[in-house]
């Protein structure tokens, strides 16, 4: 057996074995003091999301020994698409709210060949709550499938969103969300881009709009959407790819009334 086929035929269950494991670390760490870093304007890391990145990346090394990583915390750029895997990590998304002691985080892993992502998993170690898929055999919340939501109407949707850290990305999402506060149900924002993907998909939302996403934020989620029936495009309704910013996830049913209002991609 080669090293790939091994990786493609085991790359699902030792996606969720590190997920656990890097929760559980992650749990151990929170709300205890942390060594914040700043990356950059709004955006920081700590001793904890270099700790579980570690621990992920040693457990997928040993099931595939020819894995390749693009991961938050060690990024290497865009990756020229080959035969090997290649895995997106996010040791843990929704740092910010993590550092600061609000119960909204998880840990995203996928694994992509040939630009495809062929498995995610998503997991909040709090709630125990675990989101997995494999390319062309759905998605699954512990275990049980999942499936978008039906609602069809603006006024019937949640709509779920998080901030930029470019300020004038920002200023534009204000007015999205002001436009759309008149619109729909309700709007809500996690700080937490994979585990708020997995909501869409789980039905507890209809749609997640953001302007600036790496593939680490995306890969496990999208794929999770998807393969529950959900819908995934760039601002501009374009099919998505990892390496775009922008992303407008939705239940499908409200994909192109969202797509018609001009601050979505003003």
């Amino acid at each position: 057996m080669t090293r790939s086929l091994f990786c493609e035929e085991k790359m699902l269950d030792t996606a969720i074995r590190a997920a656990r494991e890097a929760g559980q670390t992650l749990v151990n760490l929170f709300r205890q003091p942390h060594q914040v870093h700043s990356k950059g304007l709004r955006d920081i890391s700590t001793e904890a999301d270099l700790a579980a990145e570690q621990i992920v990346m040693d457990m997928i090394r040993a099931d595939c020994p020819d894995a390749r990583f693009c991961s938050e915390e060690t990024a290497n750029g865009p990756l020229a698409e080959g035969d090997g895997p290649v895995w997106y990590i996010d040791p843990l998304d929704g740092t910010t709210n993590y550092a600061r002691g609000l119960p909204m985080w998880c840990v995203s892993i996928a694994m992509a060949q040939g630009g495809v992502v062929q498995c995610g998993v998503v997991y909040d170690p709090l709630t125990d709550d675990l989101f997995a898929a494999q390319r062309g055999q759905g998605s699954t919340h512990n275990g049980s499938p999942l499936r978008v939501s039906d609602r069809a109407t603006l006024d019937q949707a949640t709509i779920l969103v998080d901030w930029p850290r470019n300020q004038t990305l920002r200023e534009r999402n204000a007015r999205m969300v002001a436009r759309l506060a008149a619109l729909v149900d309700s709007v809500r924002s996690r700080g937490c881009a994979a585990q708020t993907l997995c909501c869409v998909a789980a039905g507890w939302a209809e749609a997640y709009f953001q302007y600036t996403l790496q593939p680490w934020d995306v890969a496990a989620g999208v794929l999770i959407l998807e393969e529950a029936g959900g819908h995934v495009t760039d601002l501009q309704g374009r099919p998505w790819s990892l390496q775009q910013p922008d992303w407008l996830c939705t239940n499908g049913h409200i994909h192109a009334a969202l797509l018609a209002l001009d601050p979505l991609h003003a």
